[in-house]
């Protein structure tokens, strides 16, 4: 017969059993990796990678790594991924790339790699569905997308967001995901790339942070110093070898010595880590110092070995440049002509106003309008011989000015296929060339000194700053993997285009004058 203490027996034992087939709940992230994770062939650990012990500890919801190649960040957002699925509750983690292509990749490598080296752990938790790019994650889902993709994630629920190598992805691209959030109760989301331009990408959401950098503490003489402030000076050539040299002694630093510092520690809602080679264990001090003095590449350099944002002087107009062009003359409320006018359609209405001065172009009126009908006014006052209109996202409204000024107003279309000189179309008021070609025209103009300006004020210095707000990157095609350049938005750059328009209308007429103008 069964007693009550042979069930409590039994069921004692069936406990025990569970327990032995479950694995226990880790204090943490960091202590998690430390006793269960298998990394590049031997058990993981902080040994000559000191500077991740804190980011690996760190649990605050929103971070962002601005980060050198071969940092262990990427790394780091996978098996964070993993934990918050198997410890942390999450139900849904959306993976993105810049790409479909990265896609592919990263699964085929990284993913793969992990189930490798942890068949007991991560190889048994995840599991492959019908999908490529979804996969089973003990009870929540990991989608694997590119930054394209995901206008099919409407009703998806998303606990976890890892945006991988950003600067490489549609910018645009990142509310929409972030929106996948709006129900989660945790709203996580991590942020790694390698910078490209200043003020764009992982640079613009680094600046948002509280910005943490790997300072490192002198043995000598215990001062701290930050090696990518003080780069090249950091790096010194002592009895014929490179060091890590303190800024105030001049002692080695050793990179497994330091601390993480926040330049604006008074910004709490968003952690910002930066990584770059110069304290590496594995990147000799000697080797990046070649690399600086014989690269012909200075951009990547900086990008991917310092890991800093970093654009060429002749790839973006500095504001003090812009407003050195100014003249004596105030910003003008009319003039003879004949002017051309360019206006780029926003919000409000920016116009820019120039005419054909003495051997350079003259911009003699700036503003912001707010309604269409103060363009016929402005036509009027500065006898606008030819206007450039940005045909979008008004078209109406672009073409019924058109209309009213036939032959004068043309409706701007950029086109990759437009190559050389501007096409224009008289009988549909249009005008077509490249976006990049024409930028370049305009942006020379102003870098060669050919430009004069009206005298400075709050409007001219609000044009130098949109002036400032556009560079130049080269850009892949994902499909076909051609490269050419572009010019990439970083703030508010409605003036900057209205410039090129106006341009445009200008040196339509410097060619009919002096036949002087071509593209290419």
């Amino acid at each position: 017969m069964i007693t009550t203490d042979d069930l409590y027996t039994g069921l004692l034992s069936e406990i025990d059993r569970t327990f032995e087939n479950t694995e226990p709940e880790p204090d943490s992230f960091a202590d998690w990796c430390l006793r269960s994770i298998t990394l590049d062939g031997g058990p993981f650990g902080f040994e000559r990678h000191e500077y991740l012990q804190e980011p690996y500890n760190d649990d605050h919801p929103d971070q962002t790594e601005m980060k050198a190649t071969q940092m262990g960040s990427t790394t780091r957002a996978m098996l964070r991924a993993v934990y918050g699925a198997r410890f942390a509750g999450y139900r849904g983690i959306l993976y993105l790339f810049p790409s479909r292509t990265d896609v592919t990749e990263f699964s085929k490598s990284r993913i793969s790699t992990l189930i490798d080296e942890n068949p007991d752990t991560i190889g048994s938790w995840l599991q492959d569905t019908d999908s490529a790019n979804l996969k089973k994650l003990w009870n929540a889902f990991l989608y694997l997308r590119g930054m394209k993709s995901t206008i099919g994630l409407k009703s998806i629920p998303i606990d976890f967001i890892i945006f991988d190598e950003l600067d490489e992805a549609p910018q645009q691209s990142m509310k929409y995901a972030l929106a996948r959030m709006a129900h989660s109760e945790y709203k996580h989301v991590m942020k790694l790339s390698n910078p490209s331009l200043p003020d764009y990408g992982i640079d613009k959401a680094f600046q948002e942070t509280d910005m943490r950098y790997w300072l490192l503490k002198c043995e000598k003489c215990g001062k701290y110093t930050c090696l990518e402030d003080t780069f090249p000076d950091c790096l010194l050539e002592v009895d014929g070898r490179v060091i890590r040299a303190c800024s105030k002694c001049k002692s080695e630093l050793n990179p497994s010595g330091g601390k993480w510092v926040a330049k604006r520690p008074g910004i709490k809602d968003k952690r910002g880590y930066h990584y770059s080679q110069l304290f590496s264990h594995f990147v000799e001090p000697a080797d990046i110092l070649k690399e600086f003095r014989n690269t012909t590449n200075r951009t990547l350099f900086y990008n991917l070995i310092i890991g800093n944002a970093w654009v060429e002087a002749t790839n973006r107009l500095e504001i003090s440049q812009v407003l050195a062009l100014c003249g004596s003359r105030g910003n003008a409320s009319s003039d003879p002509g004949p002017c051309f006018m360019g206006v780029d359609q926003g919000k409000d209405l920016h116009v820019v106003i120039s005419k054909i001065g003495k051997g350079k172009g003259e911009i003699v009126h700036l503003g912001i309008q707010k309604d269409w009908s103060e363009l016929d006014k402005l036509m009027k006052a500065f006898n606008v011989a030819r206007c450039v209109v940005d045909g979008m996202p008004e078209t109406r409204n672009a073409r019924a000015f058109a209309e009213r000024h036939k032959r004068r107003v043309f409706l701007n279309y950029y086109s990759i296929h437009q190559k050389g000189t501007y096409k224009w179309n008289e009988q549909d008021h249009t005008v077509t060339e490249d976006r990049t070609e024409s930028l370049d025209a305009s942006h020379n103009e102003i870098q060669d000194g050919e430009l004069v300006l009206p005298r400075e004020s709050d409007i001219v210095r609000e044009f130098a700053a949109q002036c400032h707000n556009t560079a130049k990157r080269l850009e892949e095609d994902e499909e076909t993997g051609s490269k050419r350049y572009v010019y990439v938005k970083l703030g508010p750059d409605h003036f900057r285009h209205a410039l090129n328009y106006s341009t445009i209308a200008r040196q339509y007429a410097q060619k009919s004058i002096f036949g002087k103008y071509d593209l290419t």
